[in-house]
């Protein structure tokens, strides 16, 4: 991903907690909560055969279900944390049908 030049970019961990998996990346605050979200899967698993809604973002311990905010309209600042999450037991993806 090429950042835009007049996007400023930021430098966030995406991490995953329950794997003890971290990634620092230079992000442009214009990337989605999804693009990022399919960064770190790539960048933390080290492979892209994992289907992304099997995951969830999660930003101040709270779990985010529009992932086509930007890291801007988030208010993310530099040097903050993404939790990417697995759906299990006591997180479920929404019903979509």
């Amino acid at each position: 991903m090429t950042p835009p030049s007049s996007a400023p970019l930021l430098t966030v961990r995406l991490i995953m907690p329950d794997r003890w998996l971290e990634h620092v990346a230079e992000l442009p605050a214009t990337t989605t909560l999804d693009e990022a979200k399919r960064l770190g899967l790539r960048s933390l698993l080290l492979r892209d055969t994992d289907d992304p809604a099997d995951f969830y973002v999660e930003y101040a311990e709270k779990r985010l279900p529009d992932e086509s905010l930007t890291l801007a309209e988030l208010g993310v600042q530099d040097r903050e944390v993404l939790s990417i999450r697995a759906y299990d037991l006591g997180h479920y993806p929404r019903f979509g049908g």
